[in-house]
C-alpha cells in the first residue's frame, strides 16, 4: 500500500462522517417538515458545506502527485481540514438536549458566530496547506484571504440582520457553483 492510499482512507472516513452528519440533520428536519421553521441562510450554508466536503475529497487526490515524502506533520496538516469540516457539520444542526428543536431560524441566529468561526478556520487551514504543501504563492491565495475577510467582518461586526446573512450565503453559494462549473482540477490528467 502506498503512503497516499493509507492517508486517504483516514481522510475519507472523516469526510464521510461529516457528510453523514449533514445528511442526518437534513433528514431530521425533513422528517418534521411541517413543524420546522427553516432559515434561508442556514439552509444555503448546509449546501455550501456539502460542496466544501466534496471539494476537499476531490482535491485531496492531488496530494498523491504533489507529496513525495510523507511525514506525520503532513498527515496531521491534511487531516486538520476534514476534522474542522466534521466539527462544523456536527454543529450545523441541534443535537443533545436541543435535538428536538425545529426552529432553524432561531438556531442559526444563536449560533452563526460559532459556525462562521469554524468555517473561517477551514479557510485559514486551506491557505496554509496551499502555500506549505501544494506550493502556491502567497499572492495566489489572495482570493481565499478575501473570502476569509468576509467571515471576519461578519463575526467582528456581530451582524445580526438575517437579510445580510441570506445575501452573504447566496453570494457564497453562487461562488461555489461558479467554482464547480469552471474549475479544471486536473484529477484525470
Amino acid at each position: 500500500m502506498e503512503p497516499f492510499e493509507y492517508v486517504i482512507v483516514l481522510i475519507s472516513i472523516i469526510l464521510g462522517l461529516g457528510i453523514a452528519q449533514l445528511l442526518n440533520g437534513i433528514a431530521d428536519m425533513l422528517a418534521q417538515f411541517k413543524k420546522t421553521k427553516f432559515s434561508v441562510a442556514h439552509s444555503i450554508f448546509v449546501v455550501v458545506l456539502f460542496f466544501v466536503f466534496f471539494q476537499d475529497w476531490w482535491y485531496t487526490f492531488q496530494y498523491s502527485r504533489e507529496i513525495e515524502q510523507w511525514s506525520q506533520f503532513i498527515v496531521l496538516a491534511l487531516v486538520s481540514f476534514p476534522i474542522a469540516l466534521f466539527m462544523l457539520a456536527r454543529f450545523m444542526f441541534p443535537t443533545g438536549s436541543r435535538s428536538q428543536e425545529t426552529d432553524m431560524y432561531a438556531y442559526f441566529s444563536e449560533n452563526w458566530r460559532w459556525l462562521y468561526a469554524i468555517f473561517a478556520s477551514t479557510i485559514l487551514i486551506s491557505i496554509v496547506q496551499n502555500i506549505t504543501i501544494s506550493g502556491y504563492t502567497f499572492t495566489e491565495q489572495i482570493p481565499l484571504m478575501l473570502y476569509f475577510t468576509w467571515y471576519v467582518v461578519f463575526i467582528s461586526l456581530n451582524i445580526q440582520n438575517q437579510k445580510y446573512h441570506n445575501a452573504f450565503q447566496i453570494a457564497q453559494l453562487l461562488l461555489w457553483i461558479y467554482f464547480f462549473a469552471g474549475v479544471d482540477n486536473g484529477m484525470l490528467n
